[in-house]
């Protein structure tokens, strides 16, 4: 009965890219930079999280979530966990897109719940 009161936590995401480019030709990706989320609300424990590459709005490629936000992570209110990533990933098809974000979803209860989306970031496209 208590989890159907729980509020969802009050987070912000924010990616600094170094590189971020779609090789259209290779049907690749290739990001890299600093991943920094951010409580702004009380203490949390988050568990079940998974990142999400989204491409011009549509393209949704998961990511391979960095060691340290596996597992149960706990965040104290106004705390951040920062990491700096680095991506490259095949794709089933070419990708052309000015721009891209980053969503950090859960899956904890059993759904998919996203938690917070970076600003969107340029693109460079090869």
């Amino acid at each position: 009965m208590l989890g159907l009161f729980k509020k969802a936590p009050k987070l912000a995401a924010e990616f600094r890219p170094t590189r971020a480019v779609a090789r259209e030709l290779s049907r690749e990706i290739d990001v890299a930079g600093e991943l920094v989320l951010r409580n702004e609300g009380r203490e949390v424990e988050l568990t079940d999280l998974e990142l999400v590459f989204i491409g011009g709005g549509t393209r949704r490629i998961d990511l391979k979530l960095p060691d340290a936000w596996r597992g149960r992570v706990k965040l104290a209110a106004g705390g951040e966990l920062r990491e700096h990533v680095a991506w490259t990933v095949g794709l089933a098809a070419p990708m052309r897109a000015p721009e891209a974000e980053i969503q950090v979803i859960t899956t904890a209860g059993g759904k998919l719940q996203p938690l917070a989306t970076t600003p969107r970031f340029p693109l460079a496209n090869e």
